[in-house]
């Protein structure tokens, strides 16, 4: 990094917006990353029909009915019968004020009778339901723990006289569950129904709704669900869109920040704060919050600009990023799409910076993401699955779910992770082919141009 270099940086009218546009957000979420135990709290919290969020038995119903999903074509033992009794009718239109989350009941999990404790349980005395909850938030899932979680669940509480009549389900959250892949999915067995915190998007939606009609006391559980589900609010979009274009535009100064970043203060020297790099370390510890916006963007910054190199037919609508991913459709996919004004993308290739990286290193995934519930009409959904089926083996799974997130590539450099979805996108785009011969599609393509 040269001087010139700094300057030019340091001078950018684009950081002064930036600078500011970060003081924006009012949302202690933005400010603090939430431990598994605090996640387990706020959930708790979400799906309490008698706390101060003002949504009743709405997030339940929302959780329950997304459970009945991820567990069709997969559940066995308990979960089966569950949800053979509890369909997404029953669930939308019974009440569930009488529920209530608990934390108290603990479980011997092996031979050895050592104490363990599962993150929540849903407890409804008036349906006579009790719903296992194990919150994996960023711990690793394993089929060992989960089996002996769910027998220990069956031995100690689902014998108990008190609870001879109601019914059992188990369900495992776990954030990063879409970045799994199959083997892994498969490895963790059926007695559990596997979700990711997607499903808190059907909540934050209605929250928002509620908040517009001047309801505050929804607000933090809005932000949370909003948080959870990478939903960006209009102030955090511009926030990313400012990141990525600088950390382009200044790549190198933003690699230094970088390696400053690992200068720990009790090491600093007298000449530590000496020439160019002492005025960026300065200005890096006088902007942390900045500084991490501009390190997350570069990666994906990097992922941009090579992306629309190799697709110079990218249009601006038919590219969305954040600051640790991007998605895209072409024009092909683009005609899967429902004509109204709040129609989305049906189908599209997601590359995401994974979270946990070398410091040096960014990496990414690439990701075919399929949202069934958002094809237009004229698009036999059914038959589009299964005609992808011998590409795409791993779409046959979770079909009754609305997202299926189909990871494609791991571990990948921002040049791989290029060529990876421009390639799958190409495999796509001819399925897509066939599928219009087949008149899966009746819409032509040409219609949209």
């Amino acid at each position: 990094m040269t001087a010139e270099e700094l300057y030019d940086f340091l001078s950018d009218p684009m950081l002064v917006d930036l600078v500011e546009q970060v003081k924006v957000s009012d949302d202690i979420l933005d400010v603090i990353d939430l431990s598994e135990n605090q996640h387990s709290d706020m959930l708790a919290w979400c799906l309490t029909p008698s706390e101060g969020h003002g949504q009743g038995d709405a997030v339940i119903k929302d959780f329950l009915i997304a459970a009945y999903d991820a567990a069709q074509g997969a559940a066995t033992f308990d979960n089966k019968k569950f949800f053979a009794k509890w369909t997404p009718g029953r669930i939308r239109t019974s009440s569930f004020g009488s529920a209530f989350l608990t934390r108290e009941f603990a479980i011997k999990v092996d031979a050895a009778r050592q104490n363990g404790r599962l993150d929540l349980f849903l407890v409804d005395p008036s349906n006579k339901i009790i719903v296992a909850i194990e919150n994996k938030a960023g711990a690793k899932l394993t089929e060992g723990q989960l089996s002996s979680y769910y027998d220990a669940v069956s031995r100690e509480i689902g014998y108990r006289p008190v609870f001879a009549q109601y019914s059992f389900a188990f369900v495992v959250l776990d954030r990063d569950l879409d970045g799994y892949d199959e083997d892994t999915l498969a490895a963790l067995g059926t007695k559990w129904a596997l979700l990711d915190y997607s499903w808190l998007r059907a909540s934050a939606k209605r929250a928002k709704h509620h908040f517009e009609r001047n309801n505050q006391a929804v607000q933090l559980l809005l932000a949370y669900c909003q948080k959870q589900t990478a939903w960006e609010k209009p102030a955090e979009k511009i926030l990313s869109e400012l990141a990525a274009e600088i950390a382009i535009r200044h790549e190198g100064v933003v690699g230094q920040i970088r390696q400053l970043m690992k200068h720990k203060l009790p090491e600093w020297t007298p000449g530590t704060l000496a020439g160019c790099d002492g005025e960026l370390l300065l200005f890096y510890h006088q902007n942390r919050q900045l500084c991490r916006h501009l390190i997350q963007a570069r990666g994906i910054g990097a992922v941009t600009v090579r992306l629309k190199k190799a697709l110079l037919s990218l249009e601006p609508e038919q590219l969305e990023k954040g600051r640790t991913w991007l998605a895209f459709i072409t024009g092909e996919l683009q005609t899967l799409m429902r004509t109204s004004d709040d129609a989305e993308w049906p189908l599209y290739v997601g590359i995401v910076r994974e979270a946990k990286n070398n410091p040096d290193v960014s990496k990414f995934s690439v990701r075919l993401v399929w949202r069934k519930d958002h094809f237009d009409e004229t698009c036999d959904v059914e038959g589009l699955r299964h005609h992808f089926y011998k590409k795409f083996p791993e779409l046959r799974k979770f079909g009754g779910s609305d997202g299926r997130r189909v990871v494609m590539g791991k571990g990948l450099d921002a040049e791989s992770a290029v060529k990876a979805a421009v390639s799958l996108v190409q495999d796509v785009e001819a399925l897509l082919k066939t599928a219009r011969e087949k008149r899966l599609i009746i819409r032509d393509g040409n219609e949209l141009s």
